[in-house]
């Protein structure tokens, strides 16, 4: 229930989606013919579409995100679990394997098994439900991709049932309890992971991958999707820490 709650909430809240909303507020003014509140809605959809494609906007809000936590190049080869948390795929079986990962996923896969081939006799922990690919479960699909790049299927470990964050961390916890592990997830979503983990008394060691940003913008550049992406990546997940941040002090004063 809290799962679906929240991912009917944050709809309305992302970037492009409040950019739609005021175009849509000022299409209704306009069939009205309320010529200037219409002007108004259009001319501000207008702008806030405009920002949230400039490089140097999209940058300054996921860069503190970004940069919380930084790339985990030296390897403590004794670390027996690494986490890669899930993302998305499209079960199209007229593709690899491989390609019915989106990139997001490929990146942190791709992270997951670079670490775990610098450690002695470790695990590697898929994670990741079906989500709107009812056919086969994000953990399997990466299970199966893992293999085919030359990880032993005994060394790894699928948690198939996990819809989010906070559900993989429950999930986690029954294999690795209070032992240390490997997190690999997005950069951005790290700090947002690292704080559920912990909330959790988990002991993770970030490892993020898959940055979106790696330079700081320019200035003179014009607005681009790409980073209308970036944008709404990182109000993502300020909603998602506002979320976890409310559910903690609610949690709070219930107990």
């Amino acid at each position: 229930m809290l799962f679906t709650a929240k991912k009917f909430v944050s709809i309305f809240f992302m970037p492009m989606s409040l950019g739609l909303i005021l175009f849509f507020i000022g299409l209704i003014f306009l069939l009205n013919k309320n010529y200037k509140r219409a002007k108004t809605f259009l001319i501000i959809s207008f702008l806030w579409l405009a920002i949230i494609g400039y490089s140097p906007f999209s940058n300054y809000i996921i860069q503190p995100l970004e940069n919380q936590y930084k790339s985990y190049i030296k390897i403590d080869p004794s670390i027996k679990h690494v986490l890669v948390l899930g993302s998305g795929h499209v079960t199209n079986n007229d593709v690899s394997k491989l390609s019915q990962l989106s990139t997001t996923a490929l990146m942190r896969l791709s992270e997951g098994i670079r670490i775990y081939r610098e450690l002695d006799d470790a695990k590697l922990i898929l994670s990741g439900y079906a989500g709107d690919d009812v056919k086969t479960p994000h953990a399997f699909i990466s299970r199966d991709v893992a293999i085919s790049l030359g990880v032993p299927k005994e060394d790894i470990i699928t948690q198939e049932e996990a819809k989010d964050t906070a559900e993989e961390a429950i999930y986690v916890k029954k294999v690795v309890n209070t032992e240390k592990f490997i997190l690999v997830t997005s950069a951005s979503h790290m700090p947002r992971a690292m704080k559920i983990f912990k909330t959790d008394s988990l002991n993770p060691i970030a490892a993020p991958t898959d940055y979106l940003s790696k330079e700081n913008g320019d200035y003179l550049r014009e607005p681009k999707a790409k980073e209308i992406r970036k944008t709404e990546r990182a109000m993502h997940e300020y909603i998602g820490i506002l979320w976890h941040d409310m559910l903690g002090k609610i949690r709070f004063y219930v107990n």
